[in-house]
């Protein structure tokens, strides 16, 4: 599965904040691109562009190469963005809010639920206990707040995260199953070439006896 722009956008800025977009959309453009020309780009600080860099270096997101200046004699790096990592990066945070999500939905369906008419704070039932069923909040009385809508929701976001990452599963499986019958056409050419061969000598052997 190819991540689109705004999936690799989504999971980058869950990292280096909604200001590093500008960062993002420049990578997403070229790959070797120099730090300076970043900086130019996204009109930010130097600074500000190699601090948000660093973040995404220490989390695999990117490579660099460096080049030395001729002239002033100082060390340029020029970045890429890595989407193998990107892509597993986003597949791991999928993962966990599916893990989220799914803990969630179990709670809705087997806890209590209250809260006050004005909705300031939502507590189970063992926590409505201890406030005496008063908000403590407001101090309003608290009542048994519906579920079946959150429930509903939870399960839409459950069944969709499920889906991406059943997706992607089968699609790391096709690329194993492609990658193991490459390697087993490749052996079994080179067996192939080897038993030629071996025929090959068997024959010039034969043929020198008969002499």
């Amino acid at each position: 599965m190819r991540l689109t722009s705004k999936k690799i956008e989504e999971i980058l800025v869950s990292i280096i904040g909604e200001d590093g977009t500008p960062l993002i959309r420049e990578l997403q453009r070229q790959n070797n691109i120099s730090e300076f020309h970043l900086a130019t780009k996204t009109k930010k600080d130097i600074k500000v562009i190699r601090r948000m860099l660093y973040v995404l270096y220490n989390n695999n997101l990117v490579s660099f190469n460096r080049k030395k200046d001729k002239e002033k004699g100082w060390y340029i790096y020029y970045w890429t963005l890595v989407p193998e990592s990107v892509k597993y990066c986003y597949f791991k945070k999928k993962r966990e809010q599916l893990e989220r999500q799914e803990h969630r939905l179990e709670e809705e369906k087997k806890e209590l639920f209250f809260t006050c008419q004005k909705k300031c704070i939502r507590l189970n039932f063992d926590q409505s206990t201890d406030f005496e069923f008063r908000c403590p909040e407001c101090g309003e009385l608290l009542s048994q707040d519906a579920t079946e809508e959150k429930i509903a929701s939870l399960e839409k976001e459950v069944k969709l995260l499920r889906g991406e990452l059943a997706h992607e599963k089968e699609s790391e499986a096709g690329k194993t199953a492609k990658k193991a019958a490459a390697q087993k056409l490749s052996e079994s050419k080179s067996k192939k070439e080897v038993t030629e061969k071996k025929k090959g000598k068997a024959k010039k052997t034969k043929v020198k006896k008969k002499k």
